[in-house]
């Protein structure tokens, strides 16, 4: 294993809980711990690890977030990573202003924030409380490689992964709350949810590997799924999905070269070499024409 790419990645999966943000930093410290106990180099929590999840109105959302620079979790963990000497991702309940909020991601590192990602795209009520993200999809050049960031219902859009993937990214870290409330079964025979099918797809059409963090638990009504992953770039399980209602951490080592020898498929071809954007340019041309076109829907029928 190439010294340069190699690199032992942590996932945690746990069950924060919602409001109570001295209890998220200390368990969020606590696992960050127990990974480098195990050797790990990047470690990657949940989606709102500082905060938890299903907020039951706006205040509540606004007192569980914090500032990058505030004196928080983040700042916690950024300490943490310092006397640790290793990278966290981190999913954050971001304060802007009091009535500005972004689901975000942040990448700590020994020397402080490395880089920040805010949720593109919000899932059901997560609308009521954040803004849609406002920042590119970034990629951190780290000592071992270049990682990336999304967060939960972000891995079901291709464009996103794969405008990390063109900027060189290496492995994607993605901070997530699967749910199970809007499925039909939320885990398969094989002990797999559609968060790990999404996962082993992104991994496969770009060549990056991709580290899941979930969580477990049941919040007001909402039940979360496990199941976090770890996935190579050739679409294989390297480490889970860990199970569906248990505190997990799965620890793997990998080979952040790797990805880059596997977007050359064969001697002929090459993920990204081969891709055909004048085509997907003109597809995009046509819908964008054909939705101005469109007749306008008529107005929705208030129910009775």
């Amino acid at each position: 294993m190439s010294q340069q790419g190699a690199l032992t990645v942590a996932v945690a999966q746990y069950a924060p809980a919602v409001g109570d943000r001295r209890g998220n930093l200390e368990l969020g410290s606590a696992w960050v711990r127990r990974a480098a106990e195990a050797g790990a180099q990047l470690v990657v929590l949940p989606e709102l690890a500082t905060s938890g999840y299903t907020f039951s109105s706006e205040p509540e959302a606004a007192a569980a977030a914090e500032a990058l620079d505030g004196d928080g979790a983040i700042a916690a963990w950024q300490a943490l990573c310092h006397e640790l000497q290793l990278y966290v991702v981190a999913g954050v309940n971001e304060r802007v202003t009091d009535r500005e909020r972004f689901n975000s991601a942040v990448l700590l590192g020994p020397d402080g924030r490395v880089g920040l990602y805010r949720k593109a795209h919000l899932f059901f009520e997560e609308s009521f409380y954040f803004q849609p993200g406002d920042l590119p999809f970034p990629v951190f050049d780290l000592p071992f490689g270049r990682v990336g960031m999304l967060v939960c219902y972000d891995l079901w859009f291709p464009e996103a992964a794969r405008a990390l993937a063109l900027q060189g990214a290496d492995l994607i870290a993605v901070p997530t709350n699967w749910v199970a409330n809007f499925r039909r079964r939320p885990v398969d025979d094989h002990g797999w949810t559609m968060g790990n099918y999404a996962a082993v797809g992104v991994a496969t059409q770009n060549q990056v590997f991709v580290a899941a963090a979930d969580r477990i638990g049941e919040e007001r009504g909402v039940e979360f799924v496990g199941c976090s992953c770890v996935v190579a770039p050739d679409g294989s399980m390297l480490a889970g999905p860990a199970a569906r209602d248990r505190e997990t951490l799965l620890v793997v080592r990998v080979d952040l070269e790797e990805a880059r020898r596997a977007k050359a498929r064969t001697p002929h071809n090459h993920t990204l070499g081969d891709r055909r954007p004048d085509l997907y340019a003109a597809a995009a041309a046509r819908a964008a024409v054909a939705d101005a076109l469109a007749p306008s829907a008529p107005p929705a029928v208030a129910a009775r």
